[in-house]
């Protein structure tokens, strides 16, 4: 009879432990992406490298690699980053701790006397007592309380470990975009320099010129105006290049001692970097491994989790506890059999006029579940307008470079024929001025063309979180 009513007893406890879920079921948001992102313009051949550390290596800079390794130490957003993910993981091992049973220890010792005047009248004493033991307490997860509290943060530690590794990507490509910066403003004043001493070698031989009386003074005054207007570019280009060295700097955490070291420091020698080759086509898929996409998805779990959390709280909580110590009036009686004291005992608990505010809260968190679908949505937009945009802007700066190079070569042949003809006689300085003017534009927008044409790929590598490959395709 005994056992008979003991069996559904133990069935029902099996039942509370195990716990009942009050989580909706998760249902993975849709992705409408197309196949590809776009025909990248090119053939198939040589492709970036597939890992992360070999596509920085392709630029053979031990510069770019130190202001990296340095960004990554020093910059104070990644820090941040850092210690937010620290404290996500102690979040998460607080919650994990909460679905195993509670053991404190407990001990005291004290002297007190009752009153004279208390049950029983007259018998005032005055004792001593001293207890030592442990106290054992245990939430029994009846409707999933507690490990929809467990599945929210450790979907939060997730979410701020992609959060780290997005800061991670965007930074190094910030990096990346800065020092290409001032390695073109390095550039372009270098052929600002080399064309502010041409100009001078000009005018001094205009004024030889004038002084054997083969020309005007007109001639020499348009050659020193035309020296003065590439002048005040060069300086133009210097001061951008002051202001572009400080940004890295400061990109790169450096202490303001060092940013006035290398402010102060020698232009690095120009060389030119090699251009991102691309495979024909981008597999649009490569964008849902970007780390920020990722960790919207983790959001949104966390908040599905989270209406779990807040549905368990409406149904009622059951809790063990359990106490065995000693206790004994002297000291030297405490670590006696008979001193052995224990307390079993469980508590329910239920919500009876507060259910309307636990009402609200599951209201609140199901529209935060709802705001997390549209940002995760919203995120997913983006990054397939990054891409796409990254993508337009490396194939027309293709196009640009090849456009932008016809225009440089002809107009370096057009300056010859000018200056053969002014030297013959056959026309003005004027076109000699307007093909130097026409020639120099063009080799800046060159070079500036070039670096579009680089921070492109860039961009793309950003927008797609990492390589060209898919995952399955690597290493294949």
């Amino acid at each position: 009879m005994i056992n008979a009513t003991l069996k559904p007893l133990t069935v029902a406890l099996l039942i509370g432990l195990t716990g009942c879920s009050q989580i909706p079921t998760y249902e993975k948001p849709l992705v409408d992406l197309p196949t590809t992102l776009g025909s990248t313009g090119v053939s198939a051949g040589l492709q970036m490298p597939t890992t992360e550390q070999q596509w920085w290596a392709q630029f053979n800079d031990p510069a770019l690699t130190q202001w990296l390794d340095a960004a990554l130490q020093n910059n104070a957003d990644f820090a941040i980053a850092d210690q937010r993910l620290r404290q996500a993981q102690a979040a998460l091992t607080q919650g994990r701790a909460d679905q195993r049973p509670r053991l404190d220890g407990q001990a005291d010792a004290g002297r007190q006397q009752t009153s004279d005047v208390a049950v029983p009248i007259g018998q005032r004493q005055t004792y001593n007592q001293f207890n030592l033991g442990a106290l054992l307490s245990y939430e029994i997860d009846l409707w999933g309380r507690v490990s929809a509290n467990v599945q929210s943060l450790e979907a939060q530690q997730q979410a701020q470990r992609l959060n780290r590794e997005n800061l991670r990507l965007s930074l190094m490509t910030n990096v990346a975009q800065s020092y290409f910066n001032l390695r073109t403003l390095d550039q372009m004043v270098d052929l600002a320099q080399q064309t502010v001493v041409s100009r001078q070698e000009t005018l001094n031989l205009r004024q030889r010129q004038y002084e054997l009386g083969s020309i005007t003074q007109l001639t020499v005054q348009q050659a020193q105006v035309e020296l003065s207007r590439v002048e005040i570019q060069h300086l133009r280009l210097l001061q951008q290049r002051d202001l572009q060295r400080t940004a890295l700097s400061l990109l790169a955490g450096q202490t303001p001692a060092q940013i006035l070291a290398y402010s102060q420091a020698q232009a690095a020698e120009v060389q030119a970097y090699p251009m991102p080759v691309l495979p024909p086509a981008i597999d649009s898929s490569l964008l849902m491994r970007r780390p920020d996409i990722q960790a919207a998805e983790q959001q949104l779990i966390a908040a599905n989790a989270n209406i779990g959390v807040a549905r368990a709280a409406l149904f009622p909580r059951l809790s063990l506890n359990g106490f065995i110590g000693l206790g004994s009036e002297a000291l030297n009686d405490l670590f006696s059999q008979d001193a052995v004291k224990w307390q079993a005992q469980a508590g329910l608990t239920a919500p009876i006029f507060n259910r309307g505010s636990l009402q609200a809260q599951v209201d609140i968190s199901e529209a935060e579940q709802q705001i997390k679908l549209q940002e995760y949505q919203q995120t997913l937009r983006q990054a397939f307008g990054e891409a796409l945009d990254a993508l337009t802007q490396q194939h027309r700066a293709q196009q640009q470079l090849d456009a932008q190079q016809r225009q440089v070569d002809a107009l370096r042949e057009t300056l010859r024929l000018a200056q053969t003809r002014f030297d013959s006689g056959y026309s003005s300085y004027l076109e000699v001025l307007d093909a130097q003017r026409s020639l120099f534009d063009a080799e800046l927008a060159l070079v500036e063309t070039e670096l579009s044409h680089l921070s492109a790929g860039i961009k793309l590598y950003k927008a797609i979180g990492g390589h060209w490959q898919a995952p399955n395709e690597q290493g294949s």
